[in-house]
């Protein structure tokens, strides 16, 4: 008995070293680096951050409601938008759009019907920037570490004065759709989409009378540095990735000889959601000198957002592109255009040099250049309603 005690506790012993053995064998190996979508994985991320991506990435908004902006200033829609700056001094806000509480959803104030509706944000105000906002974040914020943003482009010296004083005067285009609408569509869909056959006439119009397409790169390279513009510039810019953008638009910006800028939405694309691109589609873009830019990760609102959730929206899609293109995106694309103070703060922490908003406008200077307006090109606009717009 005692010899077979023994012989156990020998067995017991043998099996503890081997495991420990084989413990010490295999941390020895390197682990491979984590990927760019491991290292944005929803268990590193804030709650409530967290869920909302989870949400998005599993059912993302219905396409017929994405990238339906509110037009502020748009004179197609009018003035129905009461003027903000007009309030007397010291008057309370609107009653209907009461203040943020923190940890818990914002009610915001229904849009007019005259407005098209967003996928996530309800108030179809266009934020304001201002020097003197004040930030009622939904949780405590924590501020960025700024060696974890590495700049890639510094802007130019603002100071001097001929850089000041520059602006440019560039029509820069708003598409969503390019392909017909289906027969059961709705407003919103028809006024966003835009057939190949009227947008191979814009592209022939623009080709016979000499206006040539640009980057945004370009337009800012002009204001910042003074680099020549030709004569009649416009910038195309396509807004949230959809699949019609890689099949209709650009096979037709190929034939012209043209170029354009796709703002995407990353998220959409990882979640292989039918209706957007796909990775290998934009990179076939990308190579074809098409311009890849950010529009966030799941196309959120981005106003009353805490440090950490701008952070992963716009420093994560950044990431993503690159990863998938070898270029780092440095322009940026507010989801349905909504923005404040803290949103534009943390974009310039991740070195974007500029970024379009969807109010309606032509000149753009350097000194707004986290704010350039656009012009958009409605679904059932004529060519020669086209030819007003690029004027």
């Amino acid at each position: 008995m005692t010899s077979m005690k023994g012989v156990h506790q020998a067995v017991v012993v043998s099996f503890a070293a081997l495991t420990v053995f084989l413990l010490a064998l295999t941390s020895s190996f390197p682990s491979a680096p984590p990927s760019v979508a491991e290292a944005h994985t929803v268990a590193t991320l804030d709650p409530t951050v967290a869920i909302e991506a989870t949400v998005y990435a599993v059912a993302p908004p219905t396409v017929e409601s994405l990238g339906a902006e509110a037009m502020e200033g748009d004179p197609s829609l009018g003035d129905v938008l009461p003027d903000e700056d007009a309030r007397p001094s010291g008057a309370p806000p609107d009653a209907s759009t009461p203040a943020p509480v923190p940890d818990a959803p914002v009610a915001l104030a229904r849009p007019s019907p005259r407005f098209t509706p967003m996928s996530d944000p309800e108030d179809n105000r266009v934020a304001r920037v201002s020097a003197t906002a004040t930030l009622r974040p939904e949780a405590p914020l924590r501020t960025p570490d700024p060696a974890a943003v590495r700049p890639v482009a510094q802007p130019l010296p603002d100071a001097a004065v001929s850089g000041a004083l520059r602006e440019a005067r560039v029509p820069i285009l708003m598409y969503h759709y390019l392909s017909v609408p289906p027969p059961d569509a709705d407003r919103i869909r028809i006024d966003l989409s835009v057939s190949p056959a009227m947008f191979e006439q814009q592209l022939a119009f623009l080709q016979e009378n000499g206006y040539t397409t640009i980057s945004l790169g370009d337009l800012y390279e002009a204001l910042a540095g003074g680099r020549g513009l030709p004569a009649k510039p416009v910038v195309l810019t396509f807004d949230d990735g959809y699949r019609d953008a890689y099949e209709n638009a650009l096979p037709l910006l190929k034939k012209y000889g043209m170029r354009g800028t796709f703002f995407v939405v990353t998220d959409f694309i990882h979640a292989g959601h039918p209706a957007y691109m796909t990775w290998p589609m934009v990179q076939a873009m990308n190579d074809a000198g098409m311009s890849i830019e950010n529009h966030s990760r799941s196309h959120a609102d981005l106003r009353r957002r805490n440090d950490d959730f701008l952070v992963w929206q716009i420093l994560g899609a950044i990431e993503s592109i690159q990863a998938y293109t070898g270029k780092r995106p440095q322009f940026f694309c507010y989801p349905g255009g909504f923005f404040d103070d803290n949103t534009v703060r943390v974009a310039r922490s991740a070195s974007i040099l500029a970024a379009v908003t969807t109010q309606f406008g032509k000149t753009h200077a350097l000194g707004d250049a986290m704010v350039w307006s656009r012009v958009r090109v409605r679904g059932e606009g004529t060519l020669r309603e086209f030819a007003d717009l690029v004027r």
